[in-house]
């Protein structure tokens, strides 16, 4: 189990230029907040040992890659397998990005990346076979705000 240890004001500041660039050379994160490279250095690796960087990632653009649909689909468990089970075999479905246990009228959330609309439908036969419940699709059609990080706390020890 990972124990949590306050960030200071130079975590902080480091993780925020990282969120922005998760590939900003330490150099530059340095000479941006006035610490040695080598102070960067050790503080992400610490911050990365005490868990609060899981990764570093890479931003996909999904409609150049091919799957310009992008749909949400709740799904009932209605046959009390248990979400996590439920969850293990639809991944068998390569095209769902996520699942997340959710409250109110459904229990999983899929976000789905899709070829076509016509996919989209082959998607959710497939889903509907694992998962025979209710369910409830809704498909984007633009977004407007994707990847907002919340304000880290400004007033860290």
């Amino acid at each position: 189990m990972i124990i949590l240890q306050r960030m200071d004001a130079t975590d902080y500041q480091i993780v925020e230029f990282l969120i922005r660039d998760g590939r900003m050379p330490y150099a530059q994160i340095a000479n941006q907040i006035g610490v040695s490279t080598g102070t960067v250095h050790q503080r992400v690796k610490r911050l990365r040992e005490r868990g609060y960087i899981d990764s570093f990632t890479v931003e996909l653009n999904w409609e150049a890659l091919g799957y310009p649909v992008d749909a949400f689909i709740s799904i009932r468990d209605n046959e009390s397998r248990g979400l996590a089970e439920l969850s293990e075999r639809l991944r068998t479905i390569p095209f769902i990005k996520s699942s997340a246990a959710v409250t109110g009228e459904f229990d999983l959330l899929l976000h789905i990346k899709a070829r076509s609309s016509r996919h989209l439908g082959e998607i959710l036969d497939e889903i509907r076979q694992i998962a025979p419940g209710p369910s409830r699709t809704v498909v984007t059609l633009s977004s407007y705000i994707e990847g907002q990080i919340p304000p880290l706390p400004a007033d860290a020890d």
